[in-house]
């Protein structure tokens, strides 16, 4: 046989077996045998959208199959589409498949539609089969945590574990369960098991880097979340925290680029039009937020972020009336939210209801380190209701300036609340009130016993270690109060712990520690205005005024410049690196803001002194910022430096 007629036969093998596996690709493709091998090898990637596209054609091809019905609705599932999944599965049922097998399925489906009830009683049917046993047992968990009982999700997950223990979806549910109970180093214990037990789960990535969020940082948490994206570009349960995140971290640009993303995949998601919404807010285009917030049709309304957004763009355009009916009911759930609280305020006192702006504000102003603005808006609001004496101390203490520690907000029910202590001192609904409550009636010692009871019960809950540390330093136990806001930060890593344990270390007489702090929370939320404000005034105390007014500049570009002690550093680092003229700007704007304050006195009158711009001027200056504060040392030397030069040129002129 020659070469020629070698390579002609087989090139006509080939050709046959090319045919012979067309023919049986167009026959599987028929069939809905390929369709359906393919959404199922989706389905286990984790890639629920593709796995959709493909049973969706294995149900074309073949509408009796119950396997792809079954798997269909698993997609659907993974998708959040209750419903949908809901009907497959009585299609399935219908052509006669099992009940039994699907009733774990059909229990999440009615509980992503909100029919825990219904979820239950698929649940507890007798017809399960025992290898679903373990898997309906962590659904179980998860209908009893949407009923609100927790010990029944408690136990529920518990005997999952013991069930399936390399389950990673167990780990999963139990992880959140723990976070939901405050527990945060639980919740990272079972978030590390899962991650463990299946590297490759976008589930569990997820659930690291939110956990991840919270105990260290924004910018710590995204590497989560692109693992997680490279295993499933379309996961939009990722691509949501993956945006938010990157929008706390001024992100702006690739968070929107994530939320196109989002929107391309899902044009309805509310989310993705809510973080865009902000974002047009924070850059003060509050009519394209209003836009964008109308595109969410309402679906995020009872969260507490739309409330307080639409509050804000309610008072950015002029009607009080409609910000208080959206921040009002925010501050009943959240009466802790300094800001819902201030802006609520500000709308009453617009809409001419002094009365409710007084006492709205009365919480805030109760604070020893009560905000100027906040206790300025109060004072106006007593003027308006003829209270001249209330209106002066308010005043006088907006002027003041040093402002002393924080406090925890007090409540006029707390005298009554201090009277009677929680049978269990190991629940934190019930106690944190209550030491709160003590600290608030001068019952230091008591809340601190009370707290390390509760931080003792609690080792893995961020929130005991809080309030211990609260009751440690109300009772003048700087250091130890330090080692409990540290724990606290160990867990979780939020601003309002990295604020506590900033000026508890400044209380304790370590303030580069201090910084160290304020630097740290930084390194990880770079876009954060508090923190970038205390790290200007670190800057500032070490005399590292460039860095000190890169920090002010960022503070500006994020709150404005209606700030007038903003504007009085501002002066004061612009004078120190040189800058004269704008040094001259800054600090009449902040004066002009508010006259009455020995702040923007001294500000003004020691550029304008440093400046050589008015020598007579700027003494009369800072005489006004010493009499309006007589104890402050550094405005006392700056008056005399500033007499003694003024003595000096008329003694030349004298001489000459």
């Amino acid at each position: 046989m020659n070469r020629k007629r070698l390579f002609l036969l087989v090139g006509i093998g080939a050709l046959l077996l090319s045919a012979a596996a067309l023919w049986q690709w167009r026959a599987h493709e028929a069939d809905g045998t390929a369709p359906l091998a393919r959404g199922i090898a989706a389905l286990i990637k984790g890639d629920a959208r593709t796995a959709r596209v493909e049973l969706l054609n294995a149900i074309r091809a073949d509408p009796q199959s119950i396997p792809a019905r079954i798997a269909q609705a698993q997609a659907l599932v993974d998708l959040d589409d209750g419903n949908g999944a809901q009907a497959e599965i009585e299609r399935a049922r219908a052509l006669g498949g099992r009940p039994g097998d699907m009733r774990v399925l059909m229990a999440r489906a009615l509980l992503l539609q909100g029919r825990a009830d219904a979820a239950l009683a698929e649940i507890e049917a007798d017809d399960i089969p025992p290898s679903f046993a373990g898997a309906a047992m962590r659904v179980a968990g998860n209908i009893h945590m949407a009923r609100g009982d927790m010990a029944a999700a408690e136990a529920a997950l518990d005997r999952a574990r013991e069930m399936a223990g390399n389950d990673p979806e167990s780990w999963i549910d139990t992880g959140r369960y723990r976070l939901m109970m405050g527990d945060q180093a639980g919740a990272i214990v079972a978030a590390d098991r899962a991650v463990a037990l299946a590297p490759k789960n976008g589930k569990s990535l997820l659930l690291r880097g939110e956990l991840t969020r919270s105990q260290y940082g924004l910018v710590a948490a995204l590497p989560w979340f692109e693992r997680a994206l490279a295993l499933n570009p379309d996961s939009v349960p990722v691509l949501e925290q993956y945006a938010a995140t990157l929008a706390d971290a001024g992100e702006a640009r690739r968070m929107l680029s994530v939320t196109r993303r989002l929107l391309a995949l899902t044009p309805g998601n509310a989310r993705a039009w809510f973080m865009q919404a902000v974002m047009a807010a924070r850059a003060g285009r509050a009519d394209l937020a209003r836009s964008l917030l109308a595109r969410t049709q309402g679906r995020l309304d009872g969260e507490p972020a739309t409330m307080l957004l639409r509050g804000v763009l309610h008072l950015d355009d002029g009607n009080a009336t409609l910000a208080i009916e959206a921040l009002a009911p925010l501050v009943q759930q959240q009466p802790d939210n300094a800001m819902a609280r201030t802006l609520l305020g500000r709308a009453y006192y617009l809409a001419a209801d002094f009365p409710s702006a007084a006492t709205t504000l009365a919480p805030i102003v109760a604070q020893r380190d009560a905000d100027p603005y906040v206790l300025t808006l109060a004072a106006r609001a007593q003027e308006a209701m003829g209270e001249r004496i209330m209106a002066d101390d308010m005043l006088a203490r907006a002027l003041w300036p040093n402002r002393p520690s924080a406090d925890p907000f007090a409540s006029a029910d707390d005298a009554a609340l201090a009277r009677s202590a929680p049978s269990n001192a190991a629940t934190a609904q019930e106690n944190i009130p209550y030491i709160r409550a003590l600290l608030s009636t001068g019952q230091a010692e008591q809340a601190v016993a009370r707290a390390r009871l509760l931080s003792q019960a609690n080792a893995g809950a961020p929130d005991a270690y809080v309030i211990w540390g609260d009751a440690l330093g109300a009772a003048g136990r700087q250091g130890e109060a330090v080692k409990a806001y540290e724990m606290a930060a160990n867990l979780r890593f939020s601003r309002d712990i990295a604020l506590r344990l900033a000026a508890a270390l400044q209380r304790a007489g370590d303030p580069a520690r201090s910084m160290q702090v304020v630097h740290l929370f930084l390194s990880q939320n770079p876009d954060d205005a508090q923190m970038q404000r205390l790290a200007a005034a670190g800057y500032m105390a070490s005399g590292k005024w460039r860095e000190a007014l890169r920090m002010l500049k960022a503070v500006e570009a994020r709150i404005g410049s209606n700030d007038a002690l903003l504007m009085a550093d501002m002066a004061r680092a612009s004078l120190e690196t040189g800058d004269e003229e704008r040094a001259r700007v800054y600090a009449a704007f902040a004066y002009r803001q508010m006259p009455g304050s020995p702040i923007t006195a001294d500000a003004y009158g020691w550029t304008l002194f440093r400046t050589g711009a008015n020598g007579q001027a700027a003494v009369d200056l800072l005489e006004k910022a010493v009499a309006l504060a007589p104890g402050q040392p550094r405005l006392r030397a700056h008056l005399e430096q500033a007499r003694a030069e003024l003595d000096k040129r008329k003694d030349r002129l004298v001489a000459r």
